[in-house]
């Protein structure tokens, strides 16, 4: 039998030291305190300068993350104060507008609307009745953005202050449909800042109550087509000797005449066909040209068009 022999460690052996012993030997080897050599520590570990610099570096980077933190929360707050503001704003103003609307005014236009018949003996003319032609001419030489607008054109509002700021001058437009119907209704036509303030009101209030149809056929029966005449169907029966919308005894209204008529609502008087034929015949070219810049039109259409003879009513 074969007899193995135990042989003392010796001595400074890590096989005398107690488990804790050895672990903190170990521990020296990478620290560098007693015990290990400590190289790989004091290559890895930074200095007194390094560690100074990585701490301002790291609070700089800090300081940095919360900028940009706050920053973003003040753009998210600035962009939702943006939609509401204006959103705000138009149901302040819609609810500020019966102090300045005559309730009775506009509920017997919409009751002249729904007889067909006007207290003051003017023919009515019903939307659905009318061309589209005659509804784009308005709409393209008035108010283009009328289907999209609340009432209130924010880019021809702007477009207006900023000629106004610039130019020093009262620009022409920033009215839109609503807002001339607004004033058609209930206020008067002296250009004030204080009167645009409350043609939008009403124009707010106007837009939360009706649809745009009916507001725009209770425009064309009350707007003012000069010679005294208001409403379109009075005024095309005026000049043309036709009709706006359908009947059986009169033709109705072409493209060119729809455009004149929608080209004098600038000016009545001085843009009358029967008093100023060239003066009209002039305006109803931009009328044309804008339909064919807004897509409405082709251009064929318009050279079409500019040819067509006016025959006014003796």
């Amino acid at each position: 039998m074969k007899i193995i022999r135990w042989e003392h460690p010796a001595k400074g052996s890590l096989a005398l030291r107690s488990p804790i012993q050895a672990m903190r030997a170990h521990e020296g080897e990478w620290t560098g305190s007693p015990g290990g050599n400590g190289a790989l520590a004091s290559e890895e570990r930074p200095g007194k300068q390094e560690q100074v610099q990585i701490d301002k570096e790291s609070r700089s980077a800090s300081i940095v993350r919360s900028i940009a933190h706050v920053w973003r929360r003040w753009v998210i707050y600035g962009l939702i104060a943006a939609i509401l503001a204006p959103v705000i704003g138009w149901f302040m103003m819609a609810g500020l507008a019966p102090a300045w609307m005559n309730e009775a005014t506009l509920g017997a236009l919409r009751e002249e609307i729904r007889e067909g018949v006007a207290a003051d003996g003017r023919h009515i003319v019903r939307l659905k009745d009318m061309p589209a032609y005659v509804t784009e001419a308005l709409l393209a030489i008035e108010d283009h953005r009328y289907r999209y607008h609340p009432g209130i054109d924010p880019i021809g509002l702007a477009r207006s202050v900023w000629i106004n700021v610039t130019k020093q001058q009262k620009a022409q437009g920033g009215s839109t449909i609503t807002m001339q119907l607004a004033r058609n209704l209930f206020l008067t036509q002296d250009k004030l800042y204080s009167r645009k303030l409350k043609e939008m009101a009403i124009a707010a209030n106007l837009e939360w109550r009706y649809t745009k149809d009916e507001i725009l056929e209770m425009y064309f029966n009350k707007v003012y087509f000069g010679h005294g005449k208001y409403g379109i169907e009075d005024a095309a029966r005026f000049y043309f000797g036709k009709t706006a919308g359908a009947s059986d005894t009169l033709e109705t209204i072409n493209e060119a005449e729809a455009a004149m008529l929608a080209g004098l609502l600038k000016a009545p008087e001085r843009l009358s066909p029967r008093k100023h034929p060239a003066e009209a015949e002039r305006r109803q070219n931009i009328v044309l040209r804008r339909m064919v810049e807004l897509g409405w039109m082709t251009e064929g259409e318009r050279q079409h068009l500019k040819k067509a003879e006016v025959v006014h009513p003796s």
